[in-house]
């Protein structure tokens, strides 16, 4: 039988709450969360300051807990993250997202997460995305796993580049509503309702929504891409 216990818990758990100011401990956390994050995206202090109109010494402060962010500012930082800034001081994210431990899973050989994991409706994060395009609602529990699977929901109009950090990015997306063009490399592909499509991303492609209807896909990264 499941733990119903285990497998609630995260439904019953309410939404961060955006402080309206940062205490001492909540900096230092929140400084290292952007900290981490931004490594794992491969940006550098000047890339972020560049994309925010922040000052690289400011952000660094911040990343090191000695300054606190407005809630606008950590707004603008989670957006170029590829984020949100309820995730980044979310009290419950630490524990959510670290591995568990191999006494508290049953694991194979390999060390995997054999438990399971509900994600209801209700309790998807929502994933920042930069460029304009419409935040995305995480599927899968957290960024921790070895794929990562989100919905999306684009209003037809401009293209929107998705640049991804690291190289040979296996990407799958399935269309259920609307139509849509993906352009990897220098080919367009036109989707359907039910088509699906499968590419590895080598840096970055584009997507466009068209016609009169938003688009809304379900999309496969792996590794994680945010």
């Amino acid at each position: 039988m499941p733990d119903d216990d285990a497998s609630e818990a995260g439904r019953d758990r309410p939404p961060a709450r955006m402080p309206d100011s940062l205490q001492d401990h909540d900096r230092e956390t929140v400084g290292a969360r952007v900290r981490a994050r931004r490594t794992e995206l491969g940006l550098t202090l000047q890339n972020v300051a560049d994309r925010t109109g922040l000052s690289k010494s400011f952000l660094s402060q911040v990343e090191i807990g000695k300054a606190a962010p407005s809630v606008g500012t950590l707004e603008q930082i989670s957006s170029v993250l590829s984020t949100s800034a309820r995730l980044l001081v979310d009290e419950e994210q630490d524990r959510s997202v670290r591995p568990a431990a191999a006494t508290d899973v049953p694991a194979d050989s390999h060390g995997l997460d054999r438990s399971v994991h509900v994600v209801r409706k209700s309790g998807r994060k929502s994933l920042a995305y930069p460029g304009g395009r419409q935040p995305m609602e995480l599927l899968t529990p957290d960024l921790q796993r070895a794929f990562e699977a989100t919905l999306s929901v684009d209003a037809p109009g401009s293209w929107h580049e998705v640049r991804r950090p690291k190289a040979a990015h296996e990407e799958f997306a399935l269309i259920l509503e609307g139509s849509c063009e993906i352009e990897v490399g220098e080919v367009t592909h036109l989707l359907e309702p039910g088509d699906s499509i499968y590419f590895t991303a080598d840096g970055a492609y584009r997507v466009r929504a068209i016609g009169p209807h938003p688009v809304r896909a379900v999309w496969i990264a792996t590794p994680p891409a945010f």
